[in-house]
């Protein structure tokens, strides 16, 4: 069976019921049907990287005095970086992502 698809037209939606509704029930049923629904045990669990990740995104925690200063350091060509310190810290940071500690 194929069905011609209008622009602008979009096709019926069959109407959702829960299965906890009886479908002669009305609204009376679905007050009691809403108390029968048990619980879910879904959960969520944020990360401490996620957290992290969001705060940082806000810009919590970021020191804006010592940015200032590297960005003027930057535009001078005075600012020279640790190339060493900068090695371990990406060493330290992969090995948390690869499990392993630095």
């Amino acid at each position: 069976m194929t069905t011609p698809i209008k622009p602008g037209l979009q096709a019926p939606q069959p109407q959702v019921q829960l299965r906890t509704q009886s479908p002669g029930a009305g609204s009376a049923g679905s007050a009691q049907g809403a108390a029968s629904v048990r619980p879910s045990d879904d959960s969520v669990k944020i990360t401490d990287s996620a957290k992290a990740l969001d705060a940082a995104s806000r810009g919590e925690g970021i020191d804006t005095k010592r940015v200032e200063e590297i960005r003027s350091r930057l535009a001078e060509g005075t600012y020279k970086p640790d190339a060493q310190a900068i090695a371990s810290k990406f060493l330290a940071m992969e090995g948390q992502i690869g499990g392993v500690k630095a």
